[in-house]
């Protein structure tokens, strides 16, 4: 009797012992799912953070470049009429500039750019410095010409120079050129115009002439724009050095380069020996007044 009692209390125990663990196991059942449940939860609120993020991110992105894009246009509206008002202003400018150029005779303004051309007189003056150096061919040709001066003024009978007279010579041709002969070619053209020359009133056809009777014309009165600055070197370097080759030869430049360059390339229309001869023959009286303007005078 004691032993089933005895069972029956065992029986009951391991009857509360396995209820207790189905409790346990229940309660821990219960647990995992609610830690999977807060775990789902919570994985589902950083999803629903972390997207909500990334919407604000980008609509704020999107905001910054509408906001950047929007300034970017306006300075760039601002820009195009700030050049706009620049250029229109540059215009303004211009026009009023060549209306005035206009009312005082300017009708090319592009033609007013020749006057840097005189640079080029003062740019070509060490080049007559080195072609006219003492035994060049320059000086040869010089005294060429003064030897041959010399042989016409004394009727064939010598061509001999002295030294202290070249400079005389030289002015003896080119007086004779420029007053003698090219004023006689230049009559000539006028009387060969359409319009003929009246000797009572030589000068009043002048601006009528064309073609040949123009040129002899004009390269007549160029030679009389060049001889007195010329002149006016030639007699100081006579006054001051008569017997300095260097500038007899740069002096000698001058006349050849007008008298047997210039001139005929004028007559006969070519322009770029002309052009340059004129260069020369300038920058070589240039160059002897800079040259007298260190000699002493004695």
């Amino acid at each position: 009797m004691a032993g089933r009692d005895f069972n029956d209390v065992a029986d009951k125990t391991a009857d509360k012992a396995h209820e207790t663990v189905d409790q346990a196991n229940r309660a821990a059942k219960n647990a995992n799912e609610t830690a999977r449940e807060k775990a789902e939860q919570a994985e589902r609120v950083t999803r629903e953070k972390a997207e909500q993020a990334d919407r604000i991110t980008r609509e704020k992105a999107e905001q910054a470049d509408r906001y950047a894009r929007e300034k970017a246009g306006e300075a760039e509206r601002i820009a195009k009429q700030k050049a706009q008002q620049v250029e229109r202003a540059a215009k303004d400018a211009e026009q009023t500039v060549l209306q005035k150029l206009r009312e005082d005779g300017v009708e090319n303004p592009a033609g007013l750019s020749l006057a840097a051309f005189g640079g080029l007189f003062l740019a070509a003056i060490p080049l007559t410095s080195w072609i006219a150096q003492p035994n060049s061919l320059v000086e040869k040709a010089v005294n060429g010409v003064v030897g041959s001066v010399g042989w016409l003024s004394s009727a064939g009978s010598t061509s001999t120079i002295p030294q202290t007279g070249k400079i005389a010579a030289l002015a003896g041709l080119y007086v004779t050129v420029t007053y003698a002969l090219s004023g006689a070619g230049s009559a000539a053209g006028q009387a060969s115009s359409a319009q003929g020359r009246d000797n009572n009133h030589p000068r009043a056809n002048v601006t009528n002439l064309r073609g040949l009777p123009l040129r002899l014309y004009s390269a007549h009165y160029n030679l009389l724009e060049m001889f007195p600055s010329w002149a006016i070197s030639a007699a100081l370097a006579q006054a001051i050095a008569p017997s300095d080759q260097s500038l007899i030869n740069l002096l000698g430049l001058h006349v050849i380069s007008k008298v047997f360059v210039y001139y005929p390339s004028y007559i006969f229309n070519v322009s770029v020996p002309r052009t340059l001869a004129h260069i020369v023959a300038t920058a070589s009286v240039i160059n002897v007044a800079l040259r007298l303007a260190k000699k002493p005078l004695i």
